[in-house]
């Protein structure tokens, strides 16, 4: 059974929308559901094309979208409006992967090697209210963590024994046995992974100032007394947020191993779009 996603309106409980540019990809996935005995919405191009969510609708969104909304900023516009996003991608890097994680994405499948089956299995571990990771994920969660520690407040050894495990691509039962939990148990520890991946990310967030210098130094290239003049503030200050922004921009980027305040400025100016 299949309908028609209509802005403004709600979907049925259970719902799976689809959101994809490619139709060689969205329709025979959406077939692939349906035969599952899932309510599939018919797949749109745009997240905003999507009605509001209902209780287990599941949205497996692509990262990559050329109308309206994409990436982490796609994920979050579901979640507000109900939707448990299955995010999927066959060209996203490991930063984009855990930026849609810290938006609130419930898992993350890679297109290139995926089957139908396997996409079926995801979408009904998210509609019954648990996060999907993929051994991808899991190994990526862990190198997040060890690239950007937050001490003891970290993943406890529960939760890297789960992630281990799942990046081994180990099944359930041998998860479970080496988390040492039941099927609640490591739910509960891979929700706090994933909210984990987000606090990482909060951490290293630009203030509304830094923000300020991003646009000025990034955008349009002025210098620290230009830049001091334009926002009111002594070029001292100016030079302090530099170097608050470039370590921000190092810590979120761990696969950057140096760069001038400038060029971070330029970075960061790039990617968040203020240009």
């Amino acid at each position: 059974m299949s309908g028609t996603a209509r802005p403004g309106g709600g979907a049925k409980d259970g719902t799976v929308g689809i959101v994809d540019d490619h139709p060689i990809v969205s329709y025979p996935l959406a077939e692939a559901l349906r035969r599952a005995g899932h309510r599939v919405l018919e797949p749109v191009t745009a997240v905003e094309a999507l009605p509001v969510g209902g209780p287990g609708s599941v949205v497996v969104c692509d990262y990559s979208l050329p109308e309206g909304r994409a990436g982490a900023e796609a994920v979050a516009h579901l979640t507000a409006r109900g939707w448990r996003v299955l995010a999927t991608s066959g060209v996203a890097g490991r930063e984009q992967v855990l930026g849609v994680i810290a938006a609130g994405a419930w898992g993350y499948v890679e297109k290139r090697y995926t089957t139908h089956g396997e996409y079926v299995h995801a979408v009904g571990v998210v509609s019954s209210g648990r996060h999907h990771v993929s051994s991808l994920l899991a190994a990526l969660l862990l190198d997040d963590a060890a690239a950007r520690p937050l001490g003891d407040a970290d993943l406890s050894t529960r939760q890297r024994a789960a992630l281990r495990a799942l990046a081994e691509g180990d099944s359930e039962e041998e998860v479970l046995a080496a988390a040492g939990t039941d099927t609640a148990g490591l739910e509960a520890a891979l929700s706090g992974a994933f909210a984990l991946t987000a606090r990482r990310r909060r951490v290293n967030r630009l203030s509304p100032r830094e923000l300020d210098v991003v646009a000025v130094v990034g955008c349009r290239g002025l210098g620290l007394k230009e830049t001091a003049r334009e926002l009111g503030i002594r070029p001292g200050t100016v030079a302090d947020h530099l170097e608050a922004i470039k370590r921000k921009y190092l810590a979120s980027h761990p696969e950057e191993k140096d760069l001038s305040p400038r060029a971070a400025a330029l970075r960061w100016a790039m990617e968040l779009r203020l240009c």
